[in-house]
């Protein structure tokens, strides 16, 4: 009986520190907050080459990999020219939008080229802890090309 009574303080003791894995050192991961990208607009101040660009952007997600997020749909490319102003909404779908409060991708814009290598029109970190502000609008320059990028970061 003396036994079974010091068994039920020594659990009783466990219980009242946390789990098991708590009292044997394990860390608990707290939850992550989610947010997510809203892509509003993109702006073309200067293509880079011709009389316009073959414009598409891509996302680096969580793993560190290049997603294209825009245009969706299935469309390989959105003609930009100097002036043009494009809604982005359609890239909004996709999951690598998706980030944490504590986390950041790049959005890296491109120029798609049928007979050479894509040419890189510029990049821009995205933090999740912008989450709230009002529409950010981030210049990007490369190649020859400026653009302004319209997007907002919304919690979820």
């Amino acid at each position: 009986m003396r036994k079974n009574r010091v068994a039920r303080i020594a659990a009783t003791a466990l219980l009242g520190l946390g789990t098991l894995g708590a009292f044997a050192g394990t860390a608990h991961a707290e939850p992550i907050d989610y947010v997510r990208i809203e892509l509003v607009e993109l702006h073309c101040q200067k293509n880079s080459e011709g009389d316009h660009d073959e414009a598409y952007l891509k996302i680096t997600d969580a793993n560190g990999n290049a997603v294209k997020v825009w245009p969706g749909n299935g469309i390989k490319y959105q003609t930009m020219g100097t002036g043009y102003v494009r809604s982005m909404a359609d890239g909004n779908g996709n999951a690598a939008l998706i980030l944490g409060k504590e986390q950041a991708r790049t959005l890296t814009l491109w120029d798609y080229d049928s007979t050479s290598g894509d040419d890189k029109l510029g990049a821009t970190l995205v933090t999740g802890s912008e989450v709230g502000a009002e529409t950010q609008w981030r210049s990007v320059e490369g190649s020859g090309g400026v653009y302004v990028i319209g997007y907002r970061v919304i919690d979820i």
